[in-house]
């Protein structure tokens, strides 16, 4: 049995949470946050026993691993301390807000050979490694991305959302996913350049986010892409093109399916039915069981060369090439 504990209460430790419940073989022995409502809510749904702080829970509960979903910028301590105890993270994304820190922290977890697995979900999805295998003897050189929601037409999320300063917006809390897989896929970004605009709600106290924007991208090795967002759009959707000599393929990420167009032929693969942050979590569970690191989807270190890339983006909306 994997006695797991989770660091932060709020909205996503719920989705975490859900699946871990599901596992015969986890069980949920410890909770904590500072805020009491958040902890009792989930206490109530899933068990484990409470805790207002993190180094207190740590000292009591012997514990197998642990998902943190702290806000970005309170992770540091959390992080070292499961370091010093040899307990395996699965880390939140972003990995911090702030570049230089997040250098600090990898440079200290790294020193304490931390096992810390960051949450970008796509890396563990299952269609992500079928397309792998479907291009390789191909060579793509343009690609296009499009992460789309209405979550500024239906303002259905919590007010602080909508605050740039507090939630990051469209890049840094959703489309980092998108430039985390084209950084794995396509490897380092040499420039990109961004344009944005608030085409339903102007910008105004409380409402600083971008409603839509789009970036170009070109990687090291010559290849060029894109990323348009919109938060007045449709409804949700995430899709990614990539444009190879010998084939198109078609990503379609938030349905979890794979289509790959060669001449007039077509074929397609769709993965289970499993919530991608299901995927993710199994994948962490199997590394915490086999002890095994060098399968680790993505280690600190390579969340924060995909931050320094988010927020190289989010200056180029600013009108500066970055």
């Amino acid at each position: 049995m994997i006695r797991i504990g989770v660091i932060g209460t709020g909205n996503i430790s719920a989705v975490h949470l859900r699946y871990l419940q599901s596992r015969r073989d986890v069980q949920i022995a410890a909770l904590c946050d500072i805020n009491p409502a958040n902890l009792k809510r989930r206490r109530d749904e899933f068990g484990g026993e409470g805790f207002a702080d993190y180094r207190e829970m740590l000292r009591r509960t012997a514990l197998d691993a642990v998902w943190l979903c702290t806000p970005p910028q309170v992770r540091r301590g959390p992080l070292l301390a499961c370091a010093e105890r040899k307990i395996p993270v699965l880390c939140e994304k972003p990995v911090e807000r702030d570049p230089a820190r997040a250098e600090r922290i990898a440079a200290a977890l790294a020193r304490r050979r931390a096992r810390v697995q960051v949450g970008y979900v796509f890396r563990s999805m299952p269609i992500v490694e079928r397309l792998r295998q479907a291009w390789a003897d191909d060579r793509v050189h343009l690609v296009e991305s499009l992460y789309g929601c209405n979550v500024s037409l239906t303002r259905s999320l919590p007010a602080w959302f909508y605050d740039k300063a507090l939630s990051g917006g469209a890049l840094v809390d959703q489309a980092t996913h998108n430039l985390d897989l084209l950084r794995m896929l396509l490897g380092e970004v040499a420039a990109v350049r961004g344009l944005a605009a608030n085409p339903v709600h102007a910008k105004r106290k409380g409402y600083t986010v971008d409603e839509v924007l789009a970036l170009g991208l070109r990687f090291r090795d010559g290849t060029v892409g894109s990323h348009a967002h919109t938060w007045v759009g449709d409804g949700w959707r995430n899709e990614m093109v990539f444009c190879g000599e010998k084939r198109l393929y078609r990503l379609d990420l938030g349905r979890g399916a794979l289509t790959v167009e060669e001449g007039m032929n077509t074929w397609s693969f769709r993965q289970d039915q499993a919530r991608m942050y299901e995927h993710q979590s199994a994948r962490f569970l199997e590394l915490v069981k086999s002890g095994d690191w060098r399968a680790n989807p993505c280690p600190y270190a390579d969340g924060v060369k995909t931050l320094k890339l988010t927020l190289a983006c989010d200056r180029a909306l600013g009108g500066r090439k970055a």
